[in-house]
Formats: C-alpha cells, structure tokens, sequence
C-alpha cells in the first residue's frame, strides 16, 4: 500500500512540473485581417454596320460586297483576345465553299474604306477554308495595349472599355461556274473571347 500511496506521489508531483513547465511559454500573436480575392469579368458584345448580318440575292460568280462592319466591345473588367469562327449553318455546301471573304482591321480611323496605315488584312479567301478560332484582334495600335500606358504592348488583346472594328467583304469566288446557280447558304460569324494573361 505504500508502495501505491508512493507511486502516486510521484506522478502527482511530476504532473506538477510538467504544467508548471507549459505555463512559462512566452507567445504572442498578429492578424492581419480583410483579405479580399475578387475576380474580373470577360464580356464582349457586338455591333455592326446595317450591311450585316450579309443578306444578298442574286449574286453571281466575282460578285463583292462593299465593306461592312463588326465592332468587337470589351463591357468586361479584364482585356481579352478576339477569336473569330465561322460556320455553314443551312444550305448548299456547293455555294458555301465559293463563298469569299475579307477581313481587316479599320485601322487607326475605324473608317474601312480609306486604306490608311493602320488597316491589316486578317484573312482573304473561301469562307469554307477560314481557319476556325482565328485571331481579329491583333491590329497593333494603342487601344488594344494590355496597360494603360499606349505603348502597344501587347498588341492582341481588347482592353476594356475599347473596340476592335474588324472590316469584311463578302462575295463569290470568280471561279464558281453554273453548279452554284439557283443555290443558297448561310453561316454565323462566331466571336469568342479569350481571356489574355500577356
């Protein structure tokens, strides 16, 4: 029994020491509070000249359209690159595949007529073989800087608040013969925006 009285002795006291030891820790302790993690938002919208979308009858081999407009708008918070699809969605495969277009950029003055220095030709050729995705906002004047500075850079994105105007022309390849008499097809001009991290 003393042997039992003893042994608890021992582990009261060393019970004892052990907290005593934990208590004379020194601590202290900082917040830094109100961490904020918001995203941005990647918008666009469209407008266009009262050419589009294309509505034309009784087109012929060589014919063209005069030049029209899309204007690609960032309403988003965050810049973006412009990618541009298109896509027979009714109609005769034969006459989509003579289908032409051109597509530029307007340049420093948005005028797609004029021909100024800053009008950069995107794509010229069949609409059936328009590469899909392609890049339209890579125009490289000051508006579509990434930073607010103007210095250009980088060159392929849509800052917000701004437009892109992308110029096109549409027709039908001079090549097409009697196959595509009587025909008709339509497609959707598809613009994707991609958020850029340039």
């Amino acid at each position: 029994m003393k042997k039992v009285l003893y042994s608890l002795l021992v582990i009261g006291v060393l019970g004892l020491l052990l907290t005593g030891a934990t208590m004379a820790v020194f601590t202290d302790q900082e917040v830094l509070a109100g961490n904020t993690v918001a995203t941005g938002t990647l918008e666009l919208t469209l407008n266009h000249s009262a050419g589009k979308p294309v509505s034309i009858s009784n087109s012929y081999p060589g014919y063209e359209t005069g030049w029209e407009y899309l204007d690609i708008y960032n309403t988003g918070s965050l810049p973006f690159e412009a990618l541009m699809t298109m896509t027979q969605t009714a109609g005769d495969t034969t006459l989509y595949n003579a289908v032409t277009i051109k597509l530029k950029t307007s340049g420093w003055d948005s005028d797609c007529t004029n021909g100024d220095g800053g009008e950069k030709t995107i794509y010229n050729g069949l609409l059936s073989s328009f590469p899909s995705s392609t890049l339209v906002s890579s125009a490289n004047f000051w508006h579509l800087a990434n930073e607010g500075d103007g210095s250009g850079s980088p060159s392929d994105n849509i800052r917000a608040g701004y437009t892109e105007r992308v110029c096109q022309k549409v027709g039908i390849s001079s090549s097409a013969g009697n196959e595509i008499m009587g025909m008709s097809a339509t497609f959707s001009e598809t613009v994707d925006a991609v958020q850029d991290n340039d």
